[in-house]
């Protein structure tokens, strides 16, 4: 019977580990091609993030590079009537959003739409509200897009990084240690 346990524990921590270094690689992977990094919003900002955006019931969210999701999933808990969608091109997340979504909408009412594109190719002409979490470089990039499609009074909320050519209305202070992530909310409006 003890060599049946020993085994059976050498076997399991072998599979563990195995899995660990399958989706170790798969995030690896999914980071190169990508060219962006995962780097998901902290669950302390959250409210944060909701104050800012100021839903309504009839908004329509669009969480550019959503990652797990889990901004738009928090959105929805307390705003359901709003329409949620999450843009993401990098295969991890997407396996992870996948995962919370399948499970999510067995618990909720409330559907979120998940897109698997690059947000450039994605028409954003319906938003009335825009989360992002992008490095400054691709803020840029997407102020051409954004001028042209989004309509008057669409409000984008910019976790971290703001927009060099563009003036925020609101700058707001998170109060996050120095060395944390995601110390300021940057809003604008359109």
């Amino acid at each position: 019977m003890t060599i049946f346990l020993f085994n059976f524990f050498s076997w399991s921590i072998f599979i563990i580990f195995l899995a660990t270094l399958s989706l170790l690689f798969f995030w690896t992977w999914s980071t190169f091609k990508s060219k962006v990094p995962f780097i998901p919003v902290s669950s302390k900002t959250l409210k944060d993030i909701e104050k800012a955006l100021d839903l309504k019931d009839d908004s329509v969210v669009y969480d550019l590079g959503c990652g797990d999701g889990r901004v738009l999933f928090y959105l929805s808990k307390n705003k359901p009537k709003a329409k949620y969608i999450g843009i993401e091109n990098n295969p991890f997340p997407i396996f992870l959003v996948r995962i919370y979504s399948w499970w999510y909408k067995k618990k909720n009412n409330s559907d979120i739409k998940i897109i698997e594109k690059d947000f450039f190719d994605v028409d954003l002409s319906n938003a009335t509200h825009i989360f992002t979490y992008l490095y400054p470089n691709i803020m840029d990039d997407l102020l051409p897009k954004f001028d042209k499609e989004l309509k008057r009074g669409t409000r984008l909320i910019s976790m971290s990084f703001h927009f060099t050519a563009k003036r925020e209305i609101k700058e707001i202070e998170l109060k996050r240690g120095k060395y944390k992530l995601a110390r300021k909310i940057y809003v604008y409006e359109f």
